[in-house]
């Protein structure tokens, strides 16, 4: 194996996470093997509902750098954007998730209005 596909394949892992309704947080973690969303409640019920977004592999390179955790403008939809695209979105009210699982930097992000509305 090259050099460079093994940088790829390195285990690299990191944790972005934004604040939503208090005391609770939207959190992406990629332990260097899959890519998570979660919904987090620190000094509760610990992880209340998470979705798996992507595995890695050798089209599946993502950085924190391409990561935002973002919520809905009334706070009842916690989703993650990659790529620029909204690839994940857990509905905190219904416990409902919507995914797009990511292949490749050209797998379509999440297209239905219902999910979409609120993020900008």
């Amino acid at each position: 194996m090259n050099s460079s596909i093994q940088e790829q394949h390195q285990e690299v892992g990191f944790i972005c996470e934004e604040a939503g309704p208090p005391g609770v947080f939207g959190v992406f973690e990629d332990d260097g093997k899959t890519g998570y969303l979660y919904i987090y409640e620190p000094e509760g019920r610990g992880v209340l509902n998470h979705l798996r977004v992507y595995v890695r592999g050798p089209l599946i390179v993502v950085t924190e750098n391409d990561v935002n955790v973002e919520w809905s403008s009334d706070l009842s939809k916690c989703g993650v954007r990659i790529w620029g695209k909204l690839r994940g979105i857990i509905n905190l009210q219904t416990t409902q998730e919507g995914r797009v699982l990511l292949e490749s930097r050209d797998t379509p992000g999440i297209g239905d209005p219902e999910w979409l509305k609120g993020f900008n």
